[in-house]
This record gives structure tokens, C-alpha cells and sequence, in this order.
């Protein structure tokens, strides 16, 4: 095919350019890419890392200081490294636009950030080598921000540079986006409630002894358990307390002297003043707190015993326990303090309860209930969920603390950094000013619920006090307490019922593993109704096996498996301190006679229990058990018991002790029984029978002669006949 010549030679230079284009996307493919660092979330090269950022409740007539360092995480030199500020046009209006913005990458389409100020650009060094860290400070007066209408407004410390022989100009290399809370004094407030849980794993065997020292670590100077007493002792207006008694009790006898396990040994503890010190400071915080409430009662709630388990006892229908852990809580709550508490409430694991939990904890007295918000959501999803809503039960409604399950979410936001902490605090502030922006002005109540999502949390100190100093200053905050909230009831909100699934259900203590724990009761019951006084002896255990019920365990299986195997071990170590001695063979004249036993006791105190013989077979015994056998501590009685043996073989058997109730106690002695009436019976046997066959003998001989002699007679007769016939 001929082309005309002017279009052959547009054809020329189409392929001309095609060619030129093509060798062009060759080479730039073999040009270096600026690596990700997967150090960074938001794969920069360049990471930033907060120190300060002041203050903390921006004002007009204030300057914004934010101040770190860069740290170069890939593996190329960064030239002409600066860095800028970069705000928001406008206020954000949802706070789910807070928890999107949080997780986005470094360069989302489209940017959030609307304006880059060059003018705050500020150079930091001509070039940064792979891994080298230099610091930086940025500031700007709030007038000269482009901060319009009250609001939260979303702010980026871009980082600029060029990779060496790699970019030709300036690009972005790293960056962090936090948020501004801008707001007038006039705004509307609501009221923070801030539930501040005391609690730890309850790892105590039922004699004391500790598995490991993490409690006792946790209330020394500086530990977890202490730097949340010391924040909340520092705000004591504005945390409420939320105490588990077997933390109490557990620092109470770490206070006294305490011992721990370390493999096979038991060592003595010595951190006994760290937690008597810690005990002391409680009891001051909320004495002081009560006499300014002109209370009776101390300023604090207390969970169900070793915060236990609540759904998955009723799960494996063990509600006596559940029942249990939560009347003894407040008696034992207030026997330590001195005075006592305000009241009992239930803190429910994941924040989600399910009905039949919900109808037993009803029917045990619980009043209270702190869920998650998004176990009670409100039925109009336009509607914030604020404050407390009521939990329907078969006996009644139950109160519904909500914990607002946005602000948990920050709360559990990483801190081991400076910087860490400051985003978070800027989280926490940023969605609370939204959240009094979202009022509504008819609002039947204005409470929010802060709380961590984890009980057992250990937030940093550092960034939750500089959390808690914030929420006193800030202006659309007020300090509010669960008394308050709790006085103010439930709003007409209509709510329903989140669910409760499979997941959660995954999550509860194991069915395995609460079998275990049901045996550990069987044993309890068995030793406690043959012991004639068990006060002060198996309430240890009882304790205990409420202790292993905890929902502690679900995040410590390790532990909460060994504590249980502790308890069963020693109930069962109790339990084979009462014993039969009976042992060997015992032969009986006849076939039934009286079988002597032997009971030891080597408990301290007395015991009453009941004996009975057992066969194997059984069908080859008859014997009645027999009660009330009381046994003094260290004593030993003997008893004997009527026995009706069939057969004349050697017969296995069982010593079994019982319970008063007629329950099998402890493990039987075996033993072996022979009747002596058979050996003789088979012996009378065998002689009648030799007689019988003596006599059968002698018969069969007699008549054999007697016919021998008739048949003699008869021939001699013929003879002599025979003879007199011949002589005729």
C-alpha cells in the first residue's frame, strides 16, 4: 500500500515520537523509586515525631507551637529537608470523619489538608542520611490560620525534600495529621463522667500464695496500679472510682507479708510496703472525697467479686456463683475500707451483655450495668447516644452506664511515645468538641461516658495526665461524676438491644475449662459437709474458685489454667487427709459376718462421715452403709460393718467414705473378702458324695455276691437232682 508523501511523513513522525516515548518509559523505570518505610503508617520516608504541641486548648491571641523531630526510616539521603504547616478550609462536621482521617495514607486522593502555609516553612537541614534524626519547631499565630466558624479542624506538619539524584524538585517525604479543637468560650458543654477502674488478675491461691508478682509490682511506686491512683487522687473531682474487692483483699494481704510461686518453689515476697502504702493512699482519697459529699459512704463502686465472668457462668448454668460474687462484694469492699461504698456495679467484658446474663444479674440485686454504647444504640441512628439508657430484664430494668465506644477507641490508641500520647489527646479533645457541637438543643441530657475498653488498662502517665488537664480547661467540657449521671436517670431515648453473637460468645471463658471449675465446687461441697466446723477453713477455697472465675482469664488462659489446677490439687491434698486404713484380705466363717474398718482423720478438726463396703462385682455383696461416724482431729475410729457375700471366689471391694448426704468423699481403700462357709460347705459335698459312692460300691458288690451265691445254689441243686436220678 503507497502512502501520498505528506502523510508518509506524518506516519514517520508519529512512529518517530512513539519510539522516543517508549525509550523514555524504559529509562524511568530503571530510575530509583523513594522507598517506603514500613516503620512509618504512613509509609514516608521521613517520620515525625511530636515533643510538644501548645497549647493544648487553643485561643485567639495564641500562638501554635508544635515542636520534634525527623528520623529518616528509608534508605536514601533526603536533601533540602524542611518542614510546613498545613490546615483545613472548614470544620469537620462528623466524627467518623476524625477515626477516617486518622488511618489515612501520606498521599490520599484528594488531600484533605486544603492549605499548605509556605510561610510557616522552616528549613531543617540540606541533607539527612538513611537512619540520622534531626529536630524541628514550627509556630503560628492562631489569628494567621485560617480558622474560621467554631469547630475541629484537621492540621498536617508536612515534610518536604528531594531524594539525592531522584527528584527533581521538592516533594512531600513524610507528614502528620492531627486535629484542632477551635472553640469560643459560649460553647455548649457536656458533661464527662470518667469511670476510672482499679483491678488486677486475680492470681491467689486459696492458702495465699501468689503465682506470679505482677499485683505487687503493679501498686509499687510507678507501677500500673499505682500511677492510676496517683492520676486519680490528682483529679478526684473528676474520675470515678471503680474498685474489684479481691484487689482489696489482695493488697491487704501483700500489705501483711506475702509468699510466690516460682516453679516448684515458694518464695517470700518483699514488695509488702509498695502495696501497704498503696491500700493507705485509697482509703485517704476516698475519705477526704466523702467528707466533702457530707457521705456515709465512700466515693467508690465495686465490681462482682474477681470481676467474674458473668455470661459465661450463666452460660454453664453456674448463677449460685454469679450470685455469690456479687452480694459479697460490697460487705467485703467495705470491711477493708473502713466504711462502705457507694454501690455494686456490673462491668461487662466487651461492653455487651446478653439477656439471660442481663436477667440473672437482675435477679442477684445488680441495679447497675456499664456497657458499651453500641450495646444500647439508639433506634434513630441520627441520634448521638449520650450518657445512660435503661437494659430490660425479666425483673425489672436495670441502669445502663453507655461508655462512648469512639472515645474508648482513642483511649486505646498506642502511647509508649511523647508523640503517641499528643495524638491521642488531640483525638480525645477534637471528637468531645464535635460531640457538644452535635447537641441538639432540646437534649434530655448532655453526660458522656469515658472509660478504657480494657479494664486491666496501663495507659501511659505522662499523656493520660495531660489528657486529664485538658479536659478541666477545655471550654465545651464540664466535670461530671456517675453519681451524678446515675441521679439524672435514663432519657426517653429509644434504644434497642445490640446483639450478642457467636464472637462474643467465643470469648468467654471456655465450657472445658468452667467443667473444671464445677468439679473444683463438687470437691468444696463434699469436704465442707463432712467437716463439723468449716468456718475459716473452706472459705479460702470457696474464694479461690471465684477467683478462677474471672474475666481476667480470657486474656490470661495460662493463668487462670494454672490457678484452677492450684485450687483442685490442694482440695483434693484436704480431701485424702480423711482415709480408710483398711488394706489385704479379710476372711469371714460364714456367709455373712462383720468386716472391720478403719477411718483416720489428719485435719484439724473434727469430721463426721459415713462408710460403706462396695464389691466388684456388686452383685456379689450386700452391705448397708453406715453414718455419723464423727472422728476427732488426728484420731483414728474403728467400725465395723455387716456383710453378705455370694460365691465362694475371692472377692475385690471398696472402703468408700460418704459424705453426711450420702455423696462418695475422697478415694476408696480396697481390700479383699473370702467366706470360709463355702470351703467348708464344698468339704461336706465332697464326703457325701464319697459316702454315696462307698455305699453305692458295697450295694452293687452285695448283690453281685448274693447273685453269685443264688446262681451257685440253683447249680448244686441240679446236680444233686441229676445225681439221684442216675442212681435210681
Amino acid at each position: 500500500m503507497v502512502f501520498p508523501r505528506s502523510k508518509a511523513r506524518a506516519l514517520s513522525l508519529w512512529i518517530t515520537g512513539l519510539t522516543i516515548c517508549s525509550v523514555f518509559l524504559s529509562l524511568a523505570a530503571w530510575i530509583p523509586q523513594a522507598p517506603k518505610a514500613s516503620a512509618d503508617p504512613l509509609g514516608s520516608a521521613i517520620t515525625v515525631v511530636l515533643d510538644t504541641f501548645t497549647p493544648v486548648v487553643p485561643a485567639r491571641g495564641e500562638t501554635l507551637r508544635i515542636s520534634g523531630r525527623l528520623v529518616n526510616t528509608s534508605s536514601e539521603v533526603i536533601e533540602g529537608v524542611s518542614v510546613r504547616l498545613g490546615v483545613s478550609a472548614s470544620p469537620l462536621t462528623k466524627r467518623s470523619a476524625i477515626t477516617s482521617m486518622s488511618a489515612l495514607e501520606l498521599n490520599p486522593d484528594p488531600e484533605p489538608i486544603d492549605y499548605f502555609l509556605n510561610r510557616t516553612r522552616v528549613d531543617v537541614t540540606e541533607s539527612m542520611a538513611p537512619g540520622e534524626e534531626k529536630t524541628f519547631a514550627l509556630s503560628e499565630p492562631f489569628v494567621s490560620l485560617p480558622l474560621g466558624k467554631d469547630g475541629v479542624y484537621p492540621l498536617m506538619v508536612e515534610v518536604l525534600g528531594k531524594q539525592k539524584g531522584v527528584d527533581l524538585s521538592s516533594q512531600r517525604q513524610g507528614g502528620l495529621r492531627t486535629f484542632i479543637p477551635w472553640m469560643s468560650s459560649g460553647t455548649d458543654k457536656i458533661s464527662l463522667v470518667w469511670l476510672w477502674p482499679l483491678m488486677s488478675a486475680p492470681a491467689t491461691q486459696a492458702n495465699g500464695v501468689l503465682l506470679n508478682e505482677n499485683t505487687p509490682r503493679a501498686l509499687m511506686p510507678d507501677g500500673r496500679l499505682d500511677s492510676l491512683l496517683t492520676l486519680g487522687t490528682a483529679n478526684p473531682a473528676k474520675v470515678s472510682w471503680i474498685i474489684d474487692p479481691a484487689l482489696l483483699q489482695s493488697a491487704q494481704e501483700i500489705a501483711s507479708g506475702y509468699q510466690v510461686r516460682s516453679g516448684d518453689t515458694v518464695n517470700v515476697g518483699d514488695l509488702s510496703q509498695g502495696a501497704q502504702d498503696w491500700l493507705v493512699r485509697v482509703s485517704d482519697v476516698l475519705t477526704a472525697s466523702r467528707a466533702q459529699d457530707d457521705s456515709d459512704r465512700v466515693p467508690a463502686r465495686v465490681v462482682s467479686y474477681a470481676n467474674i465472668d458473668a455470661s459465661a457462668l450463666q452460660r454453664a448454668e453456674m448463677n449460685v456463683d454469679l450470685v455469690r460474687a456479687t452480694t459479697m462484694a460490697p460487705v467485703m469492699a467495705g470491711a477493708i475500707l473502713g466504711s462502705p461504698v457507694t454501690g455494686t456495679v456490673y462491668w461487662a467484658p466487651d461492653g455487651r451483655l446478653s439477656k439471660r446474663t442481663s436477667d440473672v444479674l437482675a435477679s442477684s440485686g445488680m441495679r447497675t450495668v456499664i456497657l458499651s454504647s453500641r450495646a444500647l444504640p439508639p433506634t434513630n441512628p441520627d441520634v448521638e447516644s449520650f450518657g445512660m439508657g435503661v437494659l430490660g430484664t425479666t425483673f425489672g430494668g436495670m441502669n445502663a452506664v453507655l461508655i462512648d465506644s469512639g472515645l474508648s477507641d482513642t483511649l486505646a490508641i498506642k502511647q509508649d511515645s511523647r508523640s503517641q500520647g499528643i495524638l491521642m489527646r488531640q483525638r480525645f479533645l477534637s471528637e468531645t468538641a464535635i460531640m457538644s457541637q452535635l447537641l441538639p438543643e432540646n437534649a434530655q441530657s448532655n453526660y458522656v461516658v469515658a472509660a478504657p475498653r480494657d479494664v486491666y488498662w496501663n495507659p501511659s502517665p505522662d499523656a493520660l495526665g495531660d489528657l486529664l488537664g485538658a479536659t478541666g480547661t477545655a471550654p465545651w467540657l464540664a466535670r461530671a461524676t456517675l453519681s451524678e449521671l446515675l441521679k439524672q436517670g435514663a432519657t426517653s431515648t429509644i434504644r434497642e438491644r445490640g446483639g450478642y453473637g457467636e464472637k462474643a460468645k467465643a470469648s468467654e471463658l471456655s465450657e472445658d475449662y468452667l467443667n473444671q471449675v464445677k468439679q473444683a465446687s463438687i470437691q468444696l461441697a463434699a469436704l465442707t459437709d463432712v467437716l463439723d466446723n468449716p468456718t475459716g477453713f473452706t472459705d479460702a477455697y470457696a474464694e479461690a474458685i471465684l477467683r478462677t472465675e474471672s474475666e481476667a482469664w480470657r486474656q490470661d488462659p495460662e493463668t487462670g489454667a494454672e490457678l484452677l489446677a492450684s485450687i483442685r490439687t490442694g482440695l483434693r491434698q484436704e480431701i485424702n487427709k480423711v482415709y480408710a486404713l483398711s488394706e489385704g484380705t479379710i476372711t469371714l466363717s460364714a456367709e455373712n459376718g462383720l468386716v472391720p474398718v478403719t477411718i483416720a482423720n489428719d485435719l484439724d478438726r473434727s469430721v463426721t462421715v459415713g462408710v460403706q463396703l462396695r464389691g466388684y462385682p456388686g452383685a456379689r455383696l450386700v452391705s448397708e452403709p453406715m453414718y455419723g461416724i464423727t472422728i476427732d482431729p488426728g484420731k483414728k475410729v474403728s467400725v465395723e460393718l455387716e456383710v453378705d457375700i455370694v460365691g465362694g471366689q475371692t472377692l475385690p471391694a471398696g472402703v468408700q467414705l460418704l459424705t453426711p448426704g450420702g455423696e462418695t468423699f475422697g478415694s476408696p481403700a480396697r481390700i479383699e473378702l473370702v467366706s470360709t462357709a463355702y470351703a467348708r460347705a464344698a468339704a461336706w459335698v465332697i464326703a457325701a458324695a464319697f459316702i454315696a459312692i462307698v455305699i453305692f460300691v458295697v450295694v452293687g458288690i452285695t448283690r453281685r455276691i448274693h447273685k453269685a451265691t443264688q446262681s451257685n445254689s440253683l447249680s448244686q441243686e441240679k446236680a444233686n437232682k441229676k445225681g439221684g436220678s442216675e442212681n435210681v
